[in-house]
């Protein structure tokens, strides 16, 4: 994470604000059009936010039988997709990528990744081309879009270019609430400071003004971890379990996120 941070792909407080609401058992989605934009990698990165007790599930493309939902506390559990997409095998796409975001009802959260430019394309191509229902989809709470540009030097320069909150709107219908935007003449992410505490309070059932200054303190401690230059993913892993008061994790072999 740190890293991604000193590269400027997101600010602190992006990071802040995607690990609460993935700690308090939310749902992300990261979107890009272009190839090597860092999607995988965001998303990795942001599952160092999980507390220790979350059980991880990677779902298997189109050989998916969703037998965890028999094996699993769904309040306890995240769902890991590679991408949906139907490019590969193990890839979510069709019939079996609805049924994934139905179990969302169930109350597990979800993490993966699609290819799209916009936070609108995204919707569409979910909702329209794929069929998910709206209602469903809006149980997703974060949708961040990002985007690779070439840079002068001849390097690549990756941004997230927005983030937005999925909500249900008239009862079948979905709303985005736009919570960080990626100004490119100043290269600099501008916040919607209430939403985003909203967002956060409604997820952790907690009042908004201790939202509001536990999301400055952890945008404090990213900023502190990135200035002692600690970029090392077990350091940074210990460092993150250490905030939340718990133990770092032993390392399993066969772990696809070491």
């Amino acid at each position: 994470m740190t890293e991604l941070l000193e590269a400027r792909n997101m600010d602190a407080r992006t990071a802040a604000l995607c690990g609460m609401v993935l700690e308090a058992h939310g749902s992300i989605l990261i979107a890009a059009e272009q190839p090597h934009s860092g999607k995988t990698t965001t998303l990795t990165a942001l599952l160092d936010f999980l507390p220790n007790d979350v059980r991880r599930i990677f779902l298997r493309g189109w050989v998916e039988t969703f037998d965890y939902l028999k094996q699993t506390a769904p309040e306890r559990t995240i769902l890991l997709g590679n991408e949906l997409s139907s490019h590969l095998p193990v890839y979510l796409w069709g019939p079996k990528a609805v049924q994934v975001f139905e179990t969302l009802r169930k109350g597990y959260a979800l993490g993966s990744t699609l290819h799209a430019d916009s936070a609108d394309e995204a919707i569409a191509q979910l909702t329209g081309e794929l069929g998910v229902a709206p209602g469903d989809l809006a149980r997703v709470d974060l949708l961040m879009v990002m985007r690779v540009y070439a840079t002068i030097g001849g390097q690549y320069a990756r941004r997230v270019v927005s983030l937005h909150r999925l909500t249900p709107r008239d009862g079948t219908g979905l709303r985005l609430l736009p919570l960080v935007e990626h100004r490119e003449a100043t290269d600099e992410h501008e916040h919607d400071e209430d939403a985003e505490v909203e967002l956060v309070a409604k997820r952790r059932h907690e009042d908004i003004d201790v939202v509001a200054a536990e999301l400055e303190r952890r945008t404090e401690f990213l900023c502190d971890l990135l200035q002692t230059r600690r970029r090392e993913i077990p350091d940074v892993r210990a460092a993150l379990a250490e905030y939340r008061g718990e133990a770092t994790l032993i390392d399993m072999r066969g772990d696809p996120t070491l």
